[in-house]
């Protein structure tokens, strides 16, 4: 019977921990990498510009190889949608909202069972020969069901953009050359 109440109260804490972080989750979620790739902008920007592109190097792509896309639109410009539907990753969207050529791509994106709009966005800094890229991710945590799913999605995405960002990279650098 001891061990029992021991059991309880770990699992009471445990829950009770959980409540607190998802509580205490910001209304407004934002997460960003960044990573340094040997090349100039005009060479990054049509990987991150370009959904079936994107595809290529995205860690989601890799993680869910089953996923069905649909392409609708003229190819990185505003306006420009892809959707998924896969095992792993759902059922999705996301469309390119704005767009500076060589400059940035500002994507909004919804996922299914979520009523909420999200965000992410391509930043290309010119460094003389090469390119930073910063790849942000934002949102609005408006109830108790956003919030949980940002305590988990806010720790995969570290993994997960980390990853992309590499394979990006990857990809660049051995079409130029570099």
């Amino acid at each position: 019977m001891k061990t029992l109440k021991i059991i309880g109260v770990v699992v009471l804490a445990f829950v009770l921990i959980l409540a607190i972080v998802i509580a205490i989750q910001p209304s407004d979620a934002h997460f960003e990498k960044t990573i340094v790739i040997n090349a100039p902008a005009s060479a990054v920007f049509p990987e991150v510009s370009n959904y079936r592109n994107f595809n290529v190097w995205s860690p989601w792509a890799k993680m869910d190889p089953q996923t069905k896309h649909t392409f609708e639109g003229t190819e990185a410009t505003v306006g420009s949608k892809m959707s998924w539907d896969g095992p792993e990753t759902g059922r999705g969207s996301q469309w390119i909202e704005e767009i500076e050529e060589n400059k940035r791509v500002r994507n909004g994106m919804t996922f299914e069972g979520y009523d909420v709009k999200f965000y992410n966005e391509f930043i290309l800094e010119d460094e003389g020969q090469q390119t930073r890229v910063t790849w942000t991710f934002d949102g609005h945590n408006n109830d108790t069901k956003e919030k949980a799913m940002w305590v988990i999605m806010g720790s995969m995405l570290s993994s997960q953009y980390d990853q992309g960002l590499k394979d990006l990279k990857k990809l660049v650098e051995s079409k130029t050359g570099r």
